[in-house]
């Protein structure tokens, strides 16, 4: 029997040495067939020439400007494998053999809509916490398989017809959130995410000067209120709201992005009426099945001391 075709695309913007790290390991991979997509951004640094030296077999994706969350979804369009893995890029495989552990593991799991990854930092000696964003600890559970309903959009892999079915990222978020909001549709159509700490990828999370500091109290800040008005029936919605844009007041002012955060309230509540249009509230079996996945999740004191020293965002 033919193995099975599968997409690595990679979601590019400007940061050439670590697509570089990024696309050598993907290369490396002991799994064949597989094909590689780069969905540049509109990194506008000459990303054609550096593939077509450096890397030849990867197929280029040209977007006009910096979308987002927008290369995501087109890089699953333009993909042809029935297994996408989607990954940003400074996010490398940490062995030849991770390929191979994603068939495998979505061959063990037949239910299996979508598998995250294990993120490791930069060295692959240590979790890279900042991109734990699962509803256990990862102190006792960052060895441990579990079901989960957290996508971690750049290092996670998809069946590409459930995704495709799913209609793929809500791109008008534009970046954070984007796998939240796509993981409770995914979770009221019957699907299923699980979090495999066998397959594991290294999260270089370079600091740059093309991504500014206040950037994520804007955008995680506007999009908890699109993803409330989207998904959240009003029951939940304004606990959910409560608890993570009170979260995001409470850094905004820490670290002195009063600014930045009031302009998000104000673009989240002006975005409103075209998000209601998308509106489909999840269902009471849903929120069931969120209770049950998340009744390990650590209190608030502990969420304290994980951000104390500075925002894990």
């Amino acid at each position: 029997m033919d193995s099975e075709l599968v997409s690595v695309a990679i979601l590019n913007y400007k940061r050439q040495e670590t697509l570089a790290q990024t696309l050598a390991s993907a290369e490396m991979q002991s799994y064949q067939p597989r094909e590689i997509i780069v969905v540049d951004n509109g990194s506008g640094d000459g990303i054609g020439t550096f593939l077509r030296e450096g890397f030849p077999e990867v197929r280029l994706v040209l977007l006009p400007n910096n979308l987002g969350t927008v290369a995501r979804n087109r890089g699953v369009l333009a993909a042809k494998g029935s297994l996408v893995v989607t990954l940003d890029n400074d996010v490398s495989f940490d062995s030849a053999f991770e390929l191979q552990r994603i068939v495998n593991a979505f061959e063990r799991n037949p239910e299996a809509d979508c598998i995250a990854f294990k993120v490791l930092d930069a060295s692959g000696m240590r979790l890279h916490t900042r991109d734990w964003c699962h509803p256990r600890s990862h102190e006792h559970y960052q060895d441990t398989p579990f079901e989960t309903p957290f996508i971690t959009e750049g290092a996670c892999a998809f069946r590409r017809q459930r995704f495709l079915q799913l209609g793929g990222y809500y791109e008008p978020l534009f970046i954070g959130h984007e796998g939240w909001d796509l993981a409770l549709r995914l979770l009221d159509m019957g699907g299923h995410i699980f979090y495999n700490p066998t397959i594991r990828v290294r999260h270089a999370a370079l600091k740059d000067v093309t991504r500014t500091s206040s950037r994520p109290y804007f955008y995680y800040t506007r999009n908890y209120i699109w993803v409330a008005a989207r998904d959240y029936p009003f029951t939940s919605a304004f606990p959910y709201l409560a608890k993570y844009v009170g979260m995001m007041a409470y850094f905004s002012l820490r670290e002195r992005h009063v600014g930045t955060f009031i302009r998000a309230i104000w673009h989240g509540l002006a975005g409103l009426p075209k998000v209601w249009r998308t509106r489909r509230p999840f269902s009471s079996a849903t929120r069931k099945r969120l209770k049950k996945m998340s009744c390990e999740r650590r209190g608030l004191i502990a969420a304290w001391r994980r951000h104390r020293e500075r925002p894990q965002i």
